[in-house]
């Protein structure tokens, strides 16, 4: 299974019964167990965060422009050894721009923005995998990096792109995981943050990307 994302799905919402016409008890039972063993597959307790955990609301604020971006969580370059986000943007204009493999959408958006960032030769741009828990299912949790790394490889060859790509391992059903401690509401979303670590622009979702916005 792919780790739920804050898209225009509204994959956060969490599975309501509903009244199925020629399903029984026993079926509508079992039904309600395999979307509980589903959605535990990214998470402990298989059960989303309340809005009490992630600041009182369903959609936490998140990161936002002005904000200081944040570069202590984990990620990983295509090769799948850690790497130090911080020294990756030290001092540089960069735009950060969090996808999911699992989405053409949020693949044809990466190309995009690679067109875009031509005109914008003061501005790096790194592509970072927010979603690694389908891949785990292939060997275990155990090789969750390295071939979300491998599904990495083969995206930046496929769609001929030249910009550094990571993965960031995301519990999304976790209050501290980085959906939520970011705030994602959609995959593609891209910080544009300065030389001094603050953000100047958040982009959600596909853009008609122009001159001038990087």
């Amino acid at each position: 299974m792919r780790s739920a994302h804050r898209t225009g799905a509204m994959p956060h919402c969490r599975p309501q019964a509903r009244h199925l016409h020629g399903i029984g008890l026993t079926a509508a039972v079992l039904m309600a167990v395999t979307l509980a063993t589903l959605a535990s597959a990214d998470s402990s307790d298989g059960l989303f965060p309340t809005a009490d955990q992630v600041g009182g609301q369903v959609f936490p604020t998140g990161i936002k422009q002005g904000d200081a971006f944040p570069t202590d969580f984990k990620i990983y370059d295509d090769t799948g050894q850690a790497t130090d986000l911080a020294q990756v943007i030290k001092d540089k204009r960069t735009l950060v721009t969090f996808f999911i493999s699992a989405a053409p959408v949020s693949i044809s958006e990466l190309k995009k923005i690679q067109d875009t960032a031509k005109a914008a030769r003061d501005t790096q741009v790194i592509f970072v995998n927010a979603d690694t828990v389908g891949v785990a299912l292939i060997g275990g949790q155990s090789k969750a990096i390295s071939e979300t790394a491998r599904t990495v490889r083969v995206i930046r060859q496929e769609e001929k792109l030249e910009h550094a790509m990571f993965v960031a391992p995301n519990d999304a059903l976790s209050p501290t995981g980085l959906s939520n401690r970011l705030g994602l509401r959609g995959l593609p979303t891209s910080y544009l943050v300065d030389k001094n670590g603050k953000v100047e622009r958040v982009f959600v979702g596909p853009q008609a990307w122009k001159q001038g916005d990087l």
